[in-house]
């Protein structure tokens, strides 16, 4: 019955489908912000720089986790990528499972790459407002790194939903970072205290991802739980990867930064510049958490 779904679902048509059967926006133009609607919680910017940021951090936690692929999963029929944005994980597995059929899935599929691989099709839909998708659907469903995307008290009914879409025996799998600041200085210390006020803003808590583990007991459960902590000084186990993903990010929210916590841009600025240097001097590593758990 999944295979049968999914063929269905790809073959129906050339363009991505969406929750409510309309056509995708177009990409947006090199650099770009991708305009938002007035309910979209997402903190950093859709735009071409974005696009480039995300493929270099799936090349950061490649090297600093070995794999991108975690939960034991064995020849799965369909696979789900939850927030997919560029698609990179997707092709990845798209070349593990050449036999599966996989669905990216965003809310904004201008940054997601194009063409994808003939078993791959994008689904345009808002996690947040439910999955368009029939019961067990999927055997192998991964989510990584939403913690922007997702406000605090809808994690529960998020992890419900993609319960719902997972075979029995299937497997669910989070990577998230966990809003953990690990040997920080004076200048991380500000810059945390900034985004945490934008984050805020949108209903947002940088340390939800640490909930996961018991969100998912309460489901039936029993997951694996692995917590790292990533570094930023160095150059061993995807260092330079990962001060460059973070810096990227800020640098690219510095104006809303800037005007959320009505300080002058010319200080976050400075402050941003000032991070690297700091970050090796206090050796400053962020949390990061990786989870998966088959469903009975």
């Amino acid at each position: 019955m999944i295979r049968h779904w999914l063929r269905h679902l790809l073959q129906a048509s050339p363009h991505p489908s969406t929750a409510a059967d309309s056509a995708a926006p177009p990409p947006a133009a090199p650099g770009a912000l991708t305009p938002t609607g007035p309910g979209d919680t997402y903190v950093l910017p859709r735009t071409r720089q974005e696009q480039d940021r995300l493929d270099l951090q799936h090349f950061a936690l490649r090297q600093f986790l070995g794999s991108h692929f975690l939960a034991p999963v064995r020849d799965p029929r369909a696979i789900l990528d939850v927030g997919t944005g560029s698609g990179i994980w997707l092709r990845e597995a798209a070349r593990c499972w050449p036999q599966a059929r996989l669905i990216a899935l965003d809310k904004d599929l201008s940054l997601l790459r194009t063409p994808l691989p003939p078993h791959c099709q994008p689904v345009q839909a808002d996690l947040l407002s439910g999955l368009p998708f029939p019961d067990a659907s999927f055997d192998y469903i991964h989510q990584r790194l939403l913690v922007a995307a997702i406000p605090l008290t809808a994690w529960p009914g998020v992890l419900s939903d993609l319960l719902r879409v997972t075979a029995p025996g299937g497997w669910l799998e989070f990577v998230e970072a966990t809003g953990q600041v690990f040997h920080e200085g004076p200048h991380q210390a500000r810059v945390r205290a900034w985004f945490e006020t934008l984050a805020a803003r949108r209903g947002l808590h940088l340390t939800a991802p640490l909930q996961i583990p018991d969100w998912l007991r309460s489901l039936g459960l029993h997951p694996t739980v692995r917590a790292y902590e990533t570094p930023l000084f160095g150059k061993a186990y995807g260092a330079p990867l990962f001060r460059r993903d973070l810096l990227a990010s800020l640098q690219s929210v510095a104006p809303i930064l800037a005007s959320v916590n009505q300080v002058p841009l010319s200080l976050v600025e400075e402050t941003l510049s000032a991070l690297p240097a700091e970050w090796e001097r206090q050796r400053t590593c962020c949390g990061l958490l990786t989870v998966w758990g088959c469903k009975p």
